[in-house]
């Protein structure tokens, strides 16, 4: 499982296309849906400086695939509010609120993924 994670990491960095930093982020996406893992993800201090990179991106779809993964992370479960405010206190929560004036399919994610906060 280490390894992969290392290798699905890597593949935020900007040294790939957005194409593949789109498929990167729809496994953690994925990887976020599950309750044990959400917490290992949430141990990641770099994949949730990357994710708000993604939020900050000029590119929409990667945006939305940010998003996305945000919204799984702060699902509603025994441990949420740990991680609600870690995200709150990384800036996750100030920039999905910045999102809310973007692009409609963009702005439409930032208050799904708020009403979690």
């Amino acid at each position: 499982w280490y390894q992969r994670r290392v290798r699905v990491s890597s593949g935020i960095n900007a040294e790939y296309g957005e194409d593949e930093q789109e498929q990167v982020l729809c496994v953690f996406i994925n990887i976020a849906a599950g309750e044990m893992s959400r917490d290992l993800l949430m141990e990641r201090d770099d994949l949730l400086q990357s994710l708000l990179n993604f939020l900050c991106h000029t590119n929409s779809q990667l945006q939305i695939a940010a998003t996305t993964c945000i919204t799984q992370l702060a699902k509603h479960d025994d441990r949420s509010e740990v991680r609600q405010a870690k995200l709150r206190r990384m800036g996750h929560f100030k920039q999905l609120e910045v999102l809310l004036s973007a692009r409609p399919e963009v702005s439409d994610r930032a208050k799904i993924a708020l009403q979690y906060f």
